[in-house]
């Protein structure tokens, strides 16, 4: 190669990388850009919300998560189809879609699953000062299945607190009553029992039927995500699949 050619190419391939860069670099800013806007957009409706259920005149803890947990409840369904996918993928969508089936009862309900009935609820009581972690549940014994729900820092015993507006309920202890975390007490199931709007025990249902039993199948694995303090951990209880054991059998 001459090295006027060799030249050429340098000239080519420096270019190219500085286009690279700029691309990447105009990437970079646009995905910040979106990131802060979804942020600012998801703050805004949590304080509507707030406004709407009048939180701000309720001093009670409890009442608070009970009334968010059931407006979030009551204002969607438990569906994952085409038009969930759809409004997964618009900045906003499931905050809207609750406030406008709350404001005009005659929608449809807009269509959530765990995971964005809890990310809403957890938005929500954060706009109240509150801490919050998302717990997942793992069944080890088949697919890995899950199902997602909110903990919930109470502000005066800061112990952590279940809230799970898929299934509508709340975990407690069965002798003491007292409010707990279900992945706190995992290991323990026998000594607690999820309480809904129609009393306590493990055959307490949501408003779709969504009976509370079927979350023991899930209290195998227990993952917690605390992303205000960026601790992330997964817990195993003694009946989650041990394939090491399994192994050694005979």
């Amino acid at each position: 190669m001459v090295p006027m050619q060799r030249r050429t190419v340098q000239l080519g391939l420096a270019a190219i990388a500085c286009i690279t860069l700029l691309v990447g670099a105009i990437w970079f800013i646009a995905h910040a850009v979106r990131e802060r806007m979804a942020a600012r957009l998801a703050d805004a409706q949590a304080q509507e919300i707030v406004a709407l259920l009048g939180l701000a005149d309720t001093a009670d803890f409890h009442q608070r998560l009970d009334t968010v947990r059931a407006f979030i409840n009551d204002h969607s369904q438990h569906k994952i189809d085409a038009a969930f996918w759809k409004s997964h993928g618009v900045m906003g969508a499931f905050a809207a879609g609750v406030m406008a089936h709350a404001r005009q009862p005659s929608t449809e309900r807009i269509h959530m699953e765990c995971s964005t009935r809890t990310n809403l609820m957890g938005r929500i009581v954060q706009a109240l000062g509150y801490q919050t972690r998302v717990v997942s549940i793992f069944d080890s014994h088949t697919n890995l299945s899950s199902h997602t729900f909110l903990d919930v820092m109470n502000p005066e015993t800061r112990r952590w607190e279940t809230e799970d507006a898929d299934y509508d309920i709340y975990w407690r202890r069965t002798q003491s009553k007292e409010r707990v975390s279900l992945a706190d007490l995992a290991e323990d199931i026998q000594g607690i029992e999820p309480c809904g709007r129609q009393g306590c025990g493990w055959d307490a249902a949501s408003r779709e039927g969504i009976k509370a039993n079927r979350l023991k199948a899930y209290l195998d694995i227990v993952s917690v995500t605390d992303k205000g303090r960026d601790i992330r951990y997964a817990l195993y209880t003694s009946r989650a699949f041990d394939p090491y054991a399994t192994a050694a059998a005979p």
